[in-house]
């Protein structure tokens, strides 16, 4: 059976990884030689290209893509290649430096940006780069390419639009990251991912539980427990982030339905922010609802956290599904950063009774003397958000210090390390109808 990999790409006319591979393999094994740079060059969301265009203006697209790239690269020996994904590889043999590939890279961005036509639409792309340059005793061209490729996925994280050239070190801790996105599904599925709890509580003494916030953790075999904030991210990478939020929903919801029917009025309710991508998936509402349904759940019995950039993604409605889900009796909380976060809120008709500070405006708190701008700065927010009949909470309280002077300045509500640990749901129930002191 013939490679597929090694034949030519019939948009293109490009070879494929096959033939890639095996050119590598001849240039760095040449004798004196050994030395190459491979850039490649992926078109980012050329889906988009596919989807509004059609799959043959898509192809011319990309066959001018192609010639750009040939044109560009006709003045020396190279090889050129089309990998999947919509990727160009450009193989140049010979001593290079980082300054004069990135001159080429930027140039291949720069042309590919300009339109080409079809149909009468100007059509122009934007491209990220990925520069490898392999050295006397490099690895092999499996090798090479992954590297370049580390470094185009690095390129695309920091904002698509330009070239990253790899490193060594950051490139080891970039390919640990992707393997650990990689696992998210198998962790799921084998149940390595289990959902933890801390309180959210009412200043100024922190005895009275408002909500029991829930996130996932993971007991990873080989980096020990992993928090979320340390794989959500990755999950946007293999597309497992929805899968994720679902699964937090339900098992939260689950949990909060035992508390429910165990201790009635004194079980706590239970919060929790919802990813990106789950935050604007248009089946929101239903998958609430359903959750909820499943576990005998009223719509009041849960919170539901978002933050601003969420609710200005134009990916999704979540706007119209928090309108739904409030006039049902969910309510929401909005975690902001500052004031002009805040005033957001009303212009967009966002129907949440609270918000969370969070970041900077809470961190610049924690010093022994804190600078007046900063106390000034969360009371003008306190003093808007009563305007609007909005509470005002914070997350990343550090000490019963912060806290205290927190709520000083009009906080109400506190969320962060000086309370107890994230605690599984087991041990979660020990606080359910108590108080708790700190210290």
């Amino acid at each position: 059976m013939a490679d597929s990999s090694a034949a030519a790409d019939a948009v293109t006319g490009l070879p494929g990884r096959g033939v890639l591979e095996a050119e590598l393999a001849r240039m760095l094994s040449a004798a004196g030689g050994g030395r190459v740079a491979v850039l490649l060059v992926g078109l980012d969301e050329f889906a988009v290209v596919r989807e509004a265009l059609g799959f043959d203006a898509a192809d011319e697209v990309l066959a001018a893509a192609a010639r750009t790239i040939e044109t560009l690269f006709g003045d020396v020996r190279r090889v050129l290649a089309l990998l999947p994904g919509d990727v160009f590889a450009v193989v140049l043999p010979g001593e290079h430096d980082a300054a004069t590939v990135g001159e080429r890279a930027e140039s291949v961005i720069a042309a590919l940006g300009r339109p080409s036509y079809v149909d009468g639409i100007g059509v122009g792309i934007s491209a990220s780069v990925g520069v490898f340059l392999a050295g006397t005793g490099p690895p092999p061209p499996a090798e090479v390419i992954r590297s370049a490729q580390i470094a185009l996925r690095r390129a695309r994280e920091l904002g698509r639009t330009r070239w990253v050239l790899f490193d060594p070190v950051a490139g080891r801790a970039d390919a640990a990251r992707y393997r650990l996105a990689c696992g998210i599904a198998g962790a799921l599925e084998s149940g390595q991912l289990e959902v933890v709890y801390r309180p959210h509580v009412v200043l100024p003494d922190a005895e009275i539980i408002t909500s029991l916030n829930a996130a996932l953790r993971w007991r990873h075999p080989e980096f020990g427990q992993l928090r979320s904030e340390q794989f959500f991210p990755l999950a946007e990478a293999t597309g497992m982030t929805g899968a994720l939020g679902r699964h937090l929903l339900a098992e939260a919801l689950r949990t909060a339905g035992h508390w429910r029917g165990r201790f009635g009025a004194a079980a706590p309710t239970v919060c929790l922010t919802l990813p990106r991508r789950m935050a604007i998936d248009e089946d929101l509402v239903r998958i609430v609802g359903r959750e909820l349904d499943r576990n005998e759940l009223q719509h009041r019995h849960l919170v539901l956290c978002t933050d601003v950039p969420s609710l200005l993604d134009d990916r999704g409605d979540l706007l119209g599904s928090l309108d739904e889900l409030a006039r049902a009796g969910v309510v929401f909380v909005v975690h902001i950063t500052g004031l002009s976060e805040l005033e957001l809120l009303p212009a967009l008709n966002v129907p949440a009774p609270g918000v969370m500070l969070t970041g900077a405006i809470i961190d610049a708190l924690e010093v022994d003397e804190p600078p007046e701008q900063a106390v000034r700065t969360i009371r003008q927010v306190v003093e808007r958000a009563e305007e609007l009949g909005i509470k005002v909470g914070a997350r990343g309280v550090l000490s019963e210090e912060h806290a205290e002077l927190l709520y000083g300045i009009g906080v109400v509500v506190a969320a962060g390390p000086y309370l107890p640990t994230y605690s599984t749901a087991a041990e979660a129930e020990t606080w359910v109808g108590r108080n708790f002191p700190i210290g």
